[in-house]
């Protein structure tokens, strides 16, 4: 995907999805079908998207990093800083996921405060051991105001926001290969695609992105990832081509769009993928353990979840398989009644032969 500013056409075949004519199709390795006219998609600002999947072959070169969580289970929002060539005919950003799993959340790039990105990857995500179990129950902070066993004891989570999430930069030793599943295959992983090349056009008369500007890249998800063994490859795409040289581009393009549109003056109109209707998760909650209910317990995070209108917390909780726990409910704290107070997340207790949710609640 090319980003020109000022200019009005591209190509149409797709890396995960192509603007043009069609989507492509593609998971894993990326790889899509979707080829079609030359007619670009005209966003706000001037902005032009066209897919450029083949161009990382041949014009581009690429600086790979590699970077793993240092959590299990993590949603980010996580945050790579890039620093800019600015001075070749573009640059831009491509994200690959080499995982055992299947990943879902949403990326943003932004190229200083120009928002390049802001969309969805991933249908689905293979991340159960993450989260709790269906269904869940959405309890507000006027619910969990009263009613509350003062015995419920410290579970949950203290209300204090830890700190912002991160991922650890590793060594990158591989070729610089184009191919996503070449990227991945010395690890032995398949390749997921997050982001198809996404580049920014630099001409004479156009250079948005200076030397060393802020390509910033955020991953994060509605409910958290199992990523046990996924490593993120955040690759720098740079043109190989001058600002002159795509300038002369640029302006063949755009007299080959006009020669189009003249053939063709009513093309199908395509519609980019719809960027998430809410943003990131706030930092997660510092969370204060109960005593695990036996040997056999494993622990799962607290974490944040989209409950429609707002993020609810759902408070880490013990899971043992031999047990039939309910799952947890979805709490959602509210502004805290005054300075210093603690969300004490709610949790199930055994009373009487049966569970019992005791509701989460602010703690002075």
């Amino acid at each position: 995907m090319r980003v020109d500013l000022g200019s009005g056409s591209g190509s149409g075949f797709g890396s995960g999805f192509g603007f043009g004519s069609g989507f492509g199709s593609g998971f894993g390795s990326g790889s899509g079908s979707g080829s079609g006219s030359r007619r670009g998609l005209v966003l706000s600002l001037g902005l032009v998207l066209a897919a450029a999947a083949s161009s990382a072959c041949n014009s581009h070169r690429l600086k790979t990093r590699s970077f793993v969580a240092p959590t299990p289970c993590g949603q980010g929002p996580y945050d790579i800083h890039l620093k800019a060539d600015g001075t070749t005919g573009g640059e831009g950003v491509e994200i690959v996921a080499c995982t055992p799993r299947r990943l879902a959340g949403h990326v943003v790039v932004r190229a200083e405060q120009l928002e390049l990105v802001n969309q969805s990857y991933g249908d689905a995500a293979d991340n159960q051991r993450c989260v709790a179990g269906r269904p869940t129950v959405v309890t507000t902070a006027a619910a969990s105001a009263g009613g509350t066993s003062e015995g419920a004891g410290p579970a949950g989570s203290t209300g204090r926001a830890a700190a912002a999430p991160v991922l650890i930069e590793r060594p990158f030793s591989g070729s610089e290969t184009p191919f996503p599943d070449q990227l991945c295959e010395r690890l032995g992983l398949p390749a997921q695609q997050i982001l198809m090349s996404t580049t920014l056009t630099r001409t004479t008369s156009s250079s948005f992105l200076a030397a060393g500007g802020d390509l910033h890249v955020r991953l994060w998800s509605d409910e958290p990832n199992d990523l046990e063994g996924v490593v993120f490859m955040i690759r720098h795409v740079i043109s190989k081509k001058t600002p002159a040289e795509m300038e002369r581009e640029v302006a063949n393009e755009v007299a080959k769009d006009a020669r189009e549109r003249r053939r063709d003056p009513a093309p199908p109109v395509r519609v980019a993928p719809p960027a998430p209707d809410h943003g990131p998760p706030p930092a997660p909650l510092v969370e204060e353990r109960p005593p695990p209910p036996g040997l056999a317990a494993a622990w799962t995070p607290g974490y944040w979840t989209w409950t429609g209108s707002a993020w609810g917390w759902v408070a880490g909780f013990w899971r043992d398989a031999r047990v039939a726990l309910p799952a947890p409910r979805v709490e959602v704290p509210g502004a805290p009644p005054g300075p210093g107070a603690l969300w004490i997340g709610g949790l199930w207790q055994l009373q009487a032969g049966s569970y019992v949710w005791i509701r989460g609640r602010w703690r002075r």
